[in-house]
């Protein structure tokens, strides 16, 4: 049954709330369709019970001709009365209730010692006792369409002689019947329609309350929700936002004070740098500087890393392929080697920008300072984004790969400045992975090196955009300047029928090779100098 219901809590109280008031139709339609004995009375037994019980009050004073009348005078009123010299109706004890509810009304309407002279009995369509079998050949003889259900009634006159009388009565209503269904339709509209009205209300700041946990999530900044709704809903929205504001106050204290103590180091370590010079000894100078440089760079990581905890970055939604690729291309510009695989296109992710620059930053230099080269990779999935960075070093232990992101943890093998930094790179990357709702794992390769996977949940507007850089057909009228590193373009491109122009820059080792890479922001086009029209100036 659990698995049965719906998984929202508006879709749950909608089929209980449905579910429920069906039953509920249905029972009551069912004590009402099976109340027989108030439908067989006011259907017609309660006026032949009376009547009959009138003929009886007046046996005594009716004379043959009179009986020959009453016989005769069948048909007209429903009543069909026949006069035999045995009783129709058999004078065996009665088990059904419909006939056990005419004998109750009978007694109501006849003296007790006259009560003997009457038998009644009640026949349905599917009954084939005496009395019934009597009436369906006497309305055979007559050619008369036999009525589904009667009340059958024999009384012994005075004479010896029994009257009998047929009284036709309307058929209970069947429990699946049309009025039936169409009551159930129209109620089960009117419930769906009220309940999606008002459950969609009461749980509105549920799904309130739910954006705004996730938000907490990767922004401590978020703003308070409103405290609306029912009684219940407005105590958990009130709770949670001052849960809201102490994690905030916490987080600040916290930042503050880190921050405070790391500053506050600088001015030893200053005196302690300008004391040193006065040593004698020039090999223990050399040492004690290079300590104190060290500090200086762990402090000075210190405040970076606390500052990145404590920033204030907006979100942007930017297409994550365009953001790794300008990553990539940065470092490639310095001489590194980044080898960046085909990126699907225009895959939205909101985020802030400029630290998760960072985040791919430290990593991918993480890989380049260990494995020298380092290959990177997005992928999409329904629910996420996956990065993955490889490199071709020596890779991490693995009962190891979760103390490298503790801050200031390095491994044995990285203990000098030269190679081992300060023990912070992948402590911020992660932070920030982390800020946006994500995670980072690291993994040896079975070929060798270490691959870094990084998680972060897609979202929901890059299924509802357009990439408004489609795929370029043709450039054109590509220009360039000479700037100190880059040099800035202006070209157009065709993508279809529609020409657009396309500013951005371009690495000159592209132009050395005879083609100009032109990035916008979201593509990188690269021009033949073949078939592009461009030229540097």
């Amino acid at each position: 049954m659990k698995n049965l219901l719906p998984r929202s809590i508006a879709a749950q109280a909608m089929v209980l709330l449905v579910v429920g008031l069906a039953f509920t139709h249905l029972v009551s339609n069912l004590f009402y369709a099976t109340d027989r004995e108030s439908a067989l009375l006011t259907s017609g037994g309660e006026h032949a019970i009376l009547w009959v019980a009138t003929v009886g009050a007046l046996a005594e004073t009716l004379s043959p001709q009179e009986w020959s009348a009453i016989a005769a005078a069948d048909g007209p009123d429903r009543r069909f009365v026949t006069i035999t010299p045995d009783p129709v109706v058999a004078t065996a004890p009665q088990a059904d209730w419909h006939e056990a509810s005419l004998q109750r009304e009978l007694s109501r309407h006849v003296p007790p010692d006259r009560l003997e002279a009457y038998r009644i009995a009640y026949a349905s369509a599917g009954k084939t006792t005496t009395a019934a079998t009597y009436w369906r050949n006497y309305f055979a003889q007559n050619a008369m369409h036999a009525p589904d259900e009667l009340i059958l009634v024999s009384l012994r006159l005075d004479n010896g002689n029994w009257l009998n009388v047929a009284t036709p009565v309307q058929p209970s209503p069947s429990f699946f019947s049309y009025r039936l269904g169409l009551s159930m339709a129209v109620m089960l509209i009117a419930v769906v329609l009220i309940s999606f009205f008002i459950v969609g209300r009461m749980v509105a700041p549920l799904r309130q309350l739910s954006r705004a946990a996730e938000k907490l999530g990767t922004d401590v900044q978020a703003p308070a929700i409103p405290e609306t709704g029912p009684e219940e809903v407005q105590r958990t929205a009130r709770a949670f936002n001052v849960m809201q504001r102490r994690i905030r106050r916490f987080v600040e204290d916290r930042t503050q004070m880190l921050g405070a103590i790391a500053h506050d180091l600088g001015t030893p370590i200053t005196r302690l740098r300008l004391r040193a010079e006065f040593i004698e000894d020039a090999e223990l100078r050399a040492k004690m500087l290079r300590d104190l440089d060290d500090m200086q760079q762990m402090v000075a990581s210190t405040l970076s890393f606390i500052r990145e905890e404590a920033t204030s970055e907006p979100q942007a939604t930017v297409d994550i392929g365009s953001l790794l690729r300008r990553v990539c291309d940065d470092m490639n510009d310095a001489g590194e080697l980044v080898e960046l695989r085909e990126l699907p296109r225009w895959v939205l992710l909101d985020c802030r920008p400029t630290a998760l620059r960072r985040a791919l930053g430290n990593l991918i230099g993480n890989a380049l300072k260990y494995g020298g080269a380092a290959e990177v990779s997005l992928s999409v999935e329904p629910e996420k984004l996956l990065i993955l960075i490889d490199d071709n070093g020596p890779g991490i232990p693995e009962d190891r790969q979760e103390d490298v992101f503790q801050p200031f943890y390095r491994l044995e093998d990285s203990r000098n400045r030269e190679t081992g930094g300060t023990g912070l790179g992948l402590a911020v990357a992660r932070t920030i992975i982390r800020a946006h709702g994500g995670d980072i794992k690291l993994s040896n390769r079975s070929a060798g090196g270490l691959r870094a996977r990084i998680s972060l949940p897609r979202s929901k507007q890059s299924n509802e955009h357009e990439d408004p850089h489609p795929a370029v057909d043709e450039t054109r009228g590509a220009t360039a300047q000479n700037g100190k590193k880059t040099r800035k373009v202006s070209a157009q491109a065709r993508s279809g029928a529609n020409w657009r122009k396309i500013p951005g820059h371009y690495s000159p080792s592209f132009g050395e090779m005879g083609r100009l890479k032109i990035t916008d922001g979201t593509n990188i086009h690269v021009l033949q100098g073949g078939t592009a029209e461009w030229k540097t100036r």
